[in-house]
């Protein structure tokens, strides 16, 4: 079961790849037409099958005789820029995954332990609450309270905004992780709610079992593999705000350099190649990919691990 569901997500990420690709390669020439004094009047592009077909031939051919994507400055390989930027994204990205993962099961506990007493408001409220915010809103908060904290002598200073800094990186994890933690907690306190009244919590109980063994021994581990379908949800998640995280902060990573390979300029002339930067995109996309795949892979052994039903089948 286990490597079946892996081959699966094998041949989609290989799939993916491809559609990823054949976007980036469409052709993107441009016949402008123009007036008297050469003022632009019109543009047109035209689409065909054997330009596509060429874009992927020139990638291809390109990549063999640079053996890789060329270089890019005093000898530096463009691959070699790629992942040097690539390890600084995933620098935060990893440990923001790890704090939203368990931080957020741990989050989910507390909602359903205090759900019935009077501290209900801090527990499944608040995170609804952090759910309904977008996260663009809650990094610009904390970033304006951490400087007007400084500025009334409350906390030390703290640099907010710069690509080497390390409180820079704590706070790139931490804007990541929000989102995650908060989406699992959800998760985590729903899918022990929909364990009560199951018959071996009533065994559990009619044995003396204390409610919190009960809890974390029996209910929490069976709630593990539904938790663990939402990994991938998670990554996705943090990839899609990777780059709004970089750029609040100044952090250039590869969420940061992707976005500036496939942006269109701004202002054009007649005559202008509106070509993307695509082999350093193609980097980027594949990955970017592998890591969204690597997640699923890994979700999908962490359930036959936890899963003895999984893991028989």
């Amino acid at each position: 079961m286990i490597l079946r569901n892996i081959f699966h997500q094998t041949l989609l990420w290989l799939i993916t790849i491809i559609l990823f690709l054949t976007l980036l390669f469409l052709p993107r020439t441009a016949a402008y037409e123009t007036g008297a004094g050469g003022m632009y009047k019109s543009a047109t592009s035209s689409y065909t099958v054997g330009d596509h077909v060429n874009q992927f031939k020139e990638f291809f051919q390109y990549i063999k005789e640079n053996k890789g994507l060329g270089t890019v400055y005093n000898g530096v390989s463009l691959s070699e820029n790629i992942w040097r930027t690539f390890q600084k994204s995933m620098l935060i990205t990893i440990p923001a995954l790890f704090l939203g993962f368990f931080l957020g099961i741990a989050k989910g506990v507390f909602d359903y332990r205090i759900r019935n007493r009077r501290g209900k408001l801090f527990g499944v409220n608040t995170t609804r609450f952090f759910l309904s915010i977008p996260d663009l809103f809650l990094i610009i908060a904390l970033q304006l309270l951490i400087m007007e904290g400084f500025e009334a002598g409350l906390l030390p200073h703290i640099v907010v905004y710069g690509s080497d800094q390390p409180s820079v990186v704590i706070l790139d994890i931490i804007f990541l992780a929000i989102y995650p933690l908060f989406y699992i907690a959800n998760i985590t306190f729903f899918s022990i709610r929909d364990e009560q009244g199951m018959d071996y919590i009533r065994t559990a109980f009619s044995k003396g079992t204390s409610s919190f063994k009960v809890l974390y021994r029996h209910v929490l581990k069976n709630c593990f593999v539904k938790i663990l379908s939402h990994t991938n949800t998670i990554t996705l998640y943090a990839l899609s705000n990777l780059f709004i995280v970089e750029f609040l902060t100044n952090y250039r990573g590869a969420a940061y350099f992707f976005y500036e390979t496939v942006t269109s300029p701004k202002a054009f002339m007649v005559g202008q190649d509106f070509s993307i930067a695509v082999y350093p995109a193609a980097g980027y996309v594949i990955l970017f990919t592998a890591v969204i795949y690597l997640a699923k892979v890994l979700s999908e052994i962490a359930r036959g691990l936890v899963s003895p039903l999984e893991r028989k089948e």
